[in-house]
């Protein structure tokens, strides 16, 4: 049996195929949206228990955000600061005491020095206890790439005056 032809029938399936049409294109919208978002949203940390990493990894974050805690955040010009060459060309050291210098981070109170015996790769920041949120400020500074680890213990030479110290290693 054939369908009865006519103006309003071709309408009609004509609708309905734009219809379709709007829902997949709606659908393939949600899904690159979802992307996006996981894109912006997921930092990585998050995945299977048993997934460990000896890695040291970068962490950034935007100026002026906190991370938790109910202090207010150093300004830079706050934060002691020793600069050392750990593996680095000779003058690095100096060289990035500069240029710390001049984005506010003139607490200096020991001369850039040598961290004998260290093979630096990259430059790595170390804060003490309490001075998490400057350690991300400081490294945001010192270029990127550069790595946030804990306070080594021992101590890196010359730090009991200082609240964090950047450690210039050979460029990555």
């Amino acid at each position: 049996m054939s369908r009865p032809g006519g103006f309003q029938n071709d309408d009609v399936v004509r609708g309905a195929g734009m219809q379709a049409a709007k829902g997949a294109g709606l659908v393939a919208l949600a899904i690159i949206i979802g992307i996006v978002l996981l894109q912006i949203v997921d930092d990585g940390s998050s995945g299977p228990v048993s997934a460990k990493s000896d890695r040291t990894t970068t962490t950034t974050q935007k100026r002026g955000t906190s991370t938790g805690s109910s202090t207010p955040a150093k300004a830079p010009d706050q934060v002691r600061v020793l600069v050392l060459n750990a593996g680095a060309q000779p003058g690095a050291a100096a060289d990035m005491a500069t240029a710390l210098q001049q984005k506010g981070y003139t607490n200096q109170p020991e001369q850039p020095n040598d961290w004998a015996g260290v093979d630096g790769k990259g430059t790595s920041v170390f804060c003490k206890p309490d001075f998490e949120r400057e350690a991300v400020s400081l490294a945001m500074a010192a270029g990127p790439n550069t790595k946030t680890p804990a306070f080594p213990d021992p101590a890196p030479p010359f730090s009991d005056n200082v609240d964090c110290v950047v450690a210039v290693g050979d460029p990555v």
